[in-house]
């Protein structure tokens, strides 16, 4: 029966807690003339001639009946006209339901006569009526008495309720009530039960208009929701699926408001008629019922309190409105002394009242017509479960629990409940635990999706055990428990899910083709699209590194299964493709977000042919937009801006499909977000002039659009003057919209703005950064951590320690009011930071201190950034003991982290700090300290601590600290070193590989040795050799730089010995200077030139070549646009006084810096 809340649906994505329907047929009125496999094992059998002309007839009948009843006034009361009314009654409140009522699974379903009712339906509820403003609930009460007439004549799909309640009414007014009106024992019903008490109650009349009018509830507001599935024209698909996420819209509010005024009479007829009606089974089912719809309406109203004005979530309040004006005119609560029907806490609290007087009725009683029903607990759980209250989850399964518990012995009864179950009447079935994990699956976690799995687990074996059919696992329990999984990201478990599915309905298939069996039974499971989605999800939200490998497997998978017949109904959908391809986009890798942009093309294709099913949409654009925004800026993924480039191009092919095609694909704001967002992120110096044309292109943009262009703004290596103006009057645009009411600024946006001013070149960056920290108050915007840590983040960036200190102690001094304001550890690393960057003689001994006040507190645990900004203000300020300092704080780290302190852990950038500190060191044994620490970095690593690493900058530093060290084996260190990095390249081990700062380490170890000229220039000479031949093999890192080449220049220079020592030292540089001169990629610097003036002075004799050398090499750097410095003039005087003289004494060739 369809008042009775005893069966599931599927589900489309995630479960959706209602009553369950079969597919409508189709829509062509094609009959069947064979026997088909259908799901529950039924055959969908044609609708006759006959049968229509039946209820046609039966219909004009009533019609002229009720007619008739409604006019009489003072009417006699007898037989005649009480069976009449009666089976008036039954008719309209069941027959016109059965037959004429769109969805409805019986006999007459797929008819034109109930495809008519449909469609009348939904003319009626038109699909924009969902969105309801203020200004229309004024003219809705003048309206509604009209509109209701109008929809009684037009025949809406409430109809038939509507007409019952008219002679409920009539009945009431007439008296007949008494005289045996809703006596069911001799005529009968149409429900089908196998409690006889449900059959022959009362109330069933009532309870039959209730779930008529609440079927909008049920379809989740059909007839005027703008969020249908996708499937045929009305949202049902081959499975029956209806959204999870249905938005309560006015017919939910109109049906809810009808049903609630149903009730409130069957409640009346109890108090003024308890001979003829009183509360029982049935009307407690009916009363949770209507609770648990109303119940939902105020869950979304509770989740759109805070939403922005017009926006789609916002659009719950006034419905909320609107259900207070359609209940209005009833001055009576629904409840005497109950004032909380609006509050979805109160709503709940109602339930578990009118739950818990119904079971002391029964145990007080006895009464077999008030026996709790299973139907009971499913409403409440159910309504606990579509909540989003802290406890549903809780509450939930306390029901399960008590319901587990039940047995139907005294015993059980007196039993005593435990905190973790409540004690229930009634065992479960099927449909309880669906509700249980619906409300595990709204919870995204690893620890609910493994509940849902379990209990899984748990109904296959009790099912397996007791073969009872009430709670076999179905559709909607397995969709339910992949999308918890899928939710978790939990890919593996869910494909297991799957997998046994697919097993079982396999081994089905292959069993009836050889037993020529043409149905389904019920215990088979047939894994339908809506579970291979949910698959596809997990993996979507695994980010596990072969995810987009498996998913698209999978989605082959599913195409053969449809096209070889084996699953017919698992051709893939737009759903399928844009969840693979969001694997794809998130792979974060160029070949990726290609292969997702493939697989738009082809959807595109396949819509183009008449797959209607793949019709590309925003979703899937955005999903290839993602995939752009992920590599966006990333080395080695995004060159040049190339990823902001396709991102872009995409959005201008959404644009051209939607204008040129049938596509029309919403363009929406978020789609410009994501591509403002790439411009962002690609650092590119075009990207904020980028973002901001792209912006005047958003047809309605929000906040996230402008503060992807204030982002981009910061993205850029420093921010300057014009573009801090830039930022500024785009600020103000904001603030002017926000007037008018057409942008909402949040905290957000202020502190994009302040980073905007912290990370400038402005020397008063900081402070306004600073001053909009102290606006945003007046502005009604409430401070936090994150506000603050961005201006002690910008006065840290100038080394204003004092400034970062001094918003450090505001945090702690309100943190104890103001818990949002409390200082986090980045608050005291980037105070640390302050001092590094500082002058202060005392800056290590306030960073020790804070380090200390930290391991203090309760609120906050130190982390690794905070002692690495300690080691790296020892390294910047420390004095003769810095490097043990260093080295102790590192040793702190290490023993913490064994002691199960798992946020600090030495990494290599705390060891390259280090190991830099050992390098700046004035100490002698400061380059063996480096060494050891170097060597002690790869014995751990290969001991099993795989994060230790000793990467390029650790080498690089000790080298630097042996090449400052000067002792004899310096150089041959270096050199041992520098092999060793050699080889890592190699073997392809994970330490460090040779780069080009650590040959001209190297270079400069030699530089600063005590070798002949002769043997600098050779050894020299072999380190710039070694670093082409790596560049040659492809390793571009170690290629030559200017550096290289000027080290080498000021090695030469400073070549000792005889005069063939000179020579030698001579022809490379002079070598290395003429590689520079004929270089395509590399032009000499000032160094370089400087340091060559200085090789022509020292190693060649005065003369004319040594003057014609030194002119040549002037004219070269003046004619190339050179500013000359005081180093270059001093070294080219040096080199030959008599042509400085000549070039220099009138200023014609003097250009010095501007």
């Amino acid at each position: 029966m369809g008042m009775m809340p005893g069966a599931n649906r599927s589900i489309n994505i995630s479960p959706l807690l209602c009553h369950q329907q079969r597919p409508l047929s189709s829509s062509s009125g094609q009959q069947q003339q064979t026997s088909k496999l259908n799901i529950k094992g039924n055959i969908v059998q044609p609708i006759s001639d006959a049968q229509r002309r039946a209820a046609q007839l039966e219909l004009d009948r009533m019609n002229e009946s009720t007619s008739r009843l409604l006019q009489m006034t003072n009417v006699p009361v007898s037989d005649s006209i009480v069976n009449e009314a009666r089976v008036a009654l039954n008719y309209w409140s069941r027959r016109w339901y059965m037959h004429f009522h769109p969805g409805f699974g019986r006999a007459a379903k797929g008819s034109q006569l109930s495809l008519q009712a449909l469609r009348q339906w939904d003319k009626h509820d038109n699909p924009d009526n969902d969105a309801i403003d203020a200004d229309s609930l004024a003219a809705h009460n003048e309206e509604k008495q009209i509109n209701s007439e109008q929809h009684i004549q037009q025949g809406g799909g409430d109809h038939g309720a509507r007409q019952a309640e008219r002679l409920l009414d009539w009945s009431i007014e007439n008296n007949l009530i008494p005289h045996g009106i809703f006596d069911l024992s001799k005529d009968g019903s149409y429900i089908k039960s196998s409690d006889q008490h449900l059959v022959t109650s009362p109330n069933l009349t009532c309870a039959n208009i209730v779930q008529t009018y609440l079927l909008p509830c049920e379809f989740g507001g059909f007839g005027g929701s703008n969020e249908l599935v996708h499937g045929d024209t009305y949202g049902f698909t081959n499975d029956a699926t209806l959204s999870k996420h249905f938005i309560a819209n006015a017919s939910y509010v109109r049906a809810l408001a009808d049903a609630t005024r149903v009730m409130k009479k069957m409640k009346h007829l109890h108090s003024t008629y308890p001979d003829q009606l009183s509360p029982d089974t049935l009307s407690i089912v009916t009363e949770m019922n209507v609770w648990s719809k109303r119940a939902i309406l105020l869950n979304e109203y509770s989740q759109s309190k805070d939403s922005v004005p017009g926006s789609k979530s916002s659009n719950s309040s006034n419905l909320l409105e609107l259900l207070k004006s359609l209940e209005h005119d009833d001055e009576d609560s629904i409840m005497v002394g109950y004032d909380n029907k609006y509050t979805l806490q109160g709503c709940l609290d109602h339930m578990e009242v009118i739950l818990a007087e119904a079971e002391n009725r029964y145990t007080s009683t006895n009464d077999d017509r008030i026996r709790p029903s299973v139907d009971w607990y499913n409403h409440i759980i159910g309504a606990w479960a579509r909540s989003d209250l802290d406890v549903a989850v809780k509450k939930t399964q306390q029901f399960l629990s008590g319901m587990e518990k039940y047995d139907e012995t005294e015993a059980a009864v007196d039993s005593p409940a435990d905190s973790d179950s409540r004690r229930c009447w009634a065992k479960p079935n099927t449909i309880s635990y669906n509700g249980v994990l619906f409300s595990l699956a709204r919870n995204q976690g690893k620890g609910c999706a493994k509940t849902a799995q379990e209990m899984l687990t748990g109904m296959k074996e009790r099912y397996r055990q007791t073969k009872d059919e009430s709670i076999r696992p179905d559709e909607v329990t397995y969709g339910t428990v992949l999308h918890a999984l899928a939710q978790a990201g939990m890919a593996h478990e869910a494909e297991s899910i799957l997998d046994s599915l697919e097993d079982d309905y396999n081994a089905f298939i292959d069993q009836s083709e050889s037993d020529e069996q043409s149905l389904i039974p019920e215990s088979v499971v047939i894994p339908g699209l809506t579970i291979y989605n949910s698959v596809l999800n997990a993996w979507a939200n695994s980010f596990l590194r072969n995810a987009a490998e498996r998913s698209e497997s999978l989605l082959n998978r599913m195409k053969v299964l449809h096209q070889t017949g084996r699953n017919s109904g698992v051709d893939p959908d737009m759903i399928s493709l844009s969840t693979v391809m969001k694997c794809h986009a998130q792979s974060k890798s160029k070949e990726g977000t290609e292969r997702a942009e493939e697989l738009l093309d082809q959807a595109i294709a396949l819509y183009n042919e008449g797959n209607r099913k793949v019709k590309p949409d925003a979703i899937m654009f955005n999903c290839s937009l993602l995939g752009w925004a992920s590599i966006s800026g990333v080395d080695g993924q995004d060159q040049g801006g190339m990823a902001a480039e396709r991102a872009e191009l995409l959005l201008h092919k959404m644009k051209s499909l939607r204008e040129d095609s049938s596509l029309d694909i919403n363009q929406d704001t978020q789609s410009f977000n994501i591509v403002l967002d790439c411009w962002a992120k690609s650092m590119t110096p075009s990207a904020s002039e980028r973002a901001l044309k792209l912006l005047r292109e958003v047809p309605n943009p929000d906040e996230c659009s402008y503060n992807s262009v204030l982002h981009a703004m910061t993205m850029t290596k420093q921010t300057g003057t014009e573009m801090v103006t830039s930022a500024e009057a785009l600020f103000e645009e904001m603030k002017v919209l926000k007037d008018r009411k057409l942008l909402s600024i949040s905290e957000i946006t202020f502190h994009v703005m302040m980073n905007v001013y912290g990370k400038s070149r402005n020397a008063n960056g900081a402070t306004r950064a600073e001053e909009l920290l102290r606006s945003m108050q007046a502005d009604g915007l409430s401070l936090n951590a994150t506000s603050y840590n961005i201006c002690i983040d910008a006065y840290a960036r100038r080394g204003d320690s004092e400034k970062a200190k001094s918003l450090l102690e505001e945090m702690i001094a309100m943190s104890d009011v103001r818990t949002e304001c409390r200082p986090t550890i980045h608050s005291f690393a980037a105070v640390v930071n302050a001092l590094a960057k500082s002058e202060a003689e005392d800056s290590v001994e306030q960073a020790q201190m804070i380090v200390r006040d930290v391991e203090k507190l309760d609120y906050v645990s130190p982390n690794s950034v905070l002692y690495n900004s300690l080691i790296d203000c020892i390294t910047k300020n420390g004095g003769p003991n810095a490097p043990s300092q260093a080295e102790d704080v590192l040793a702190k780290m290490r023993q913490m982290h064994n002691e199960g302190h798992s946020d600090v852990q030495p990494n290599p950038y705390a060891y390259s700090m280090v190991l830099t500190c050992c390098a700046r060191s004035q100490d002698a044994g400061a380059a063996e300290r480096a060494d050891r620490i170097l060597m002690s970095m790869e014995q751990m690593y290969d001991a099993g601590h795989s994060n230790v690493i000793a990467n390029d900058r650790c080498y690089s530093a000790v080298i630097t600290a042996w090449a400052r060290n000067g002792s004899a084996n310096a150089v041959q260190r270096s050199l041992e070193l520098l092999d060793r990095m050699e080889d890592n390249l190699k073997e392809d081990k994970p330490h460090g590989r040779p780069n080009a700062h650590c040959y001209n380490a190297c270079i400069h170890a030699i530089a600063k040795s005590a070798l002949s000229g002769s043997k600098k220039a050779k050894r020299c000479q072999e380190i710039l050799q070694r670093m082409i031949e790596q560049k040659e093999k492809g390793f571009h890192e170690s290629a030559p730089t200017l550096v290289t080449y000027s080290t080498i220049l000021n090695a030469c220079a400073y070549a000792n010995g005889d005069q063939n020592d000179k020579k030698e030292a001579f022809n490379l540089a002079k070598a290395c200077f003429q590689a520079l001169l004929e270089s395509d990629n590399m032009k000499p610097c000032p160094s370089c030139y400087t340091n060559f003036f200085l090789v022509i002075s020292r190693l060649l004799k005065p003369g004319e070549v040594r003057d014609m050398l030194a002119e040549a090499t002037y004219k070269e750097f003046y004619t190339s646009g050179g500013k000359i410095d005081s180093q270059i003039l001093k070294n080219f005087r040096n080199s030959s006084p008599v042509i400085a003289n000549k070039l220099l004494s009138d200023g014609s060739q003097l250009r010095t810096p501007s």
